[in-house]
């Protein structure tokens, strides 16, 4: 009498569809954590001294879409900082500048504090 649920497949089944991620939900997931690690390697590559231009190369050339990101920052000086999460970077001329938030700073920026 005091069942939710006919049996354990009727449970199982209810939870599921009310879990259930789409695949295009699943798709930009992926792309968003394929470019923000893309973005990771990127900052340890730049001391190998990468021009701004071979930056841009390097991850297009690794599979980072440029089309996907989580936010866009705006800097000081006027420019933006497009961001995957706490990795970014700034576009500049014909190449990119790597970027990155600390994620104390990056959670209160979220959160609607200021810095």
């Amino acid at each position: 009498m005091d069942k939710k649920f006919c049996n354990d497949a009727c449970r199982v089944r209810h939870h599921r569809r009310g879990n259930k991620r789409t695949k295009t939900v699943k798709g930009v997931e992926k792309i968003l954590i394929r470019n923000r690690s893309l973005l990771l390697a990127l900052r340890q590559k730049t001391r190998l001294e990468l021009t701004e231009e071979g930056r841009f190369i390097w991850l297009r050339r690794n599979g980072f879409d440029f089309n996907f990101h989580t936010h866009v920052h705006p800097l000081e000086d006027g420019r933006l900082a497009i961001m995957c999460f706490e990795e970014g970077y700034i576009l500049q001329g014909d190449g990119l500048t790597s970027w990155s938030d600390e994620p104390e700073v990056l959670l209160a920026r979220l959160s609607g504090g200021t810095n």
